[in-house]
């Protein structure tokens, strides 16, 4: 089922389920994951701010050891705080490993139980105003005009969550970087609905940098 917004326990009209099931089947199809990014690319340099204003630097994580990114629609996604709780249950045996994860957002306003999700959360959660480093890793989609509406009925009002005039969200996206700035994993999900695979993600890292593995999923 479908639930969609964060901390709404009410489930969605019917009508409303296969509306959202229906924008995800599309997406799926039209295979834009497959566009992203992939693993032996160099991945971008980026600064954001996170959302207590510091700034951070991919450079200077990088840096210090392998750099997990995960890019999320939003702290009101049901679907985005349940994987981004799911990093979190895991972020101590990252840290083991020399690793650190960080979270990336189109959101630039947070409501007080969005900040109180972000209070549970160990690792940096940036803000990605209209999504310029998203587009750089080539994980966005276009919302058309009649989902967005959609959107805003359920109560996600993307031009207050995102900025006026906001049509895209990333995808669930997830990338592996290596201290020499190269994409050693990616995982593109265009159905947000499924979970991460934290024993692949743990593979990954205990055996850099032998492995390379990407993948479009659907």
């Amino acid at each position: 089922m479908i639930e969609f917004l964060a901390g709404d326990e009410n489930p969605l009209a019917a009508e409303d389920q296969e509306i959202l099931r229906n924008s995800i089947m599309e997406l799926c199809e039209s295979n834009v994951s497959t566009a992203s990014i992939k693993a032996d690319d160099r991945a971008p340099d980026f600064t954001l701010s996170s959302i207590g204003g510091n700034e951070v630097r991919s450079a200077d994580l990088v840096r210090k050891g392998p750099l997990i990114i995960t890019f999320f629609r939003g702290l009101w996604c049901k679907y985005s705080h349940t994987k981004l709780t799911a990093l979190e249950a895991i972020n101590k045996s990252v840290i083991s490993r020399g690793a650190s994860i960080i979270a990336i957002s189109p959101q630039v306003h947070f409501s007080s139980t969005d900040m109180q999700r972000k209070s549970l959360l160990s690792f940096p959660v940036l803000r990605d105003t209209h999504s310029r480093v998203a587009l750089q890793f080539q994980v966005t989609w276009r919302l058309s005009y009649l989902l967005k509406k959609r959107y805003l009925m359920l109560g996600a009002d993307l031009d207050k969550l995102n900025g006026e005039g906001s049509y895209t969200l990333p995808m669930a996206s997830l990338f592996v970087i290596d201290k020499q700035g190269i994409i050693v994993y990616s995982e593109v999900n265009a159905n947000y609905l499924q979970p991460i695979n934290v024993d692949e993600l743990f593979l990954v890292l205990d055996n850099m940098p032998r492995l390379r593995k990407a993948r479009a999923m659907k």
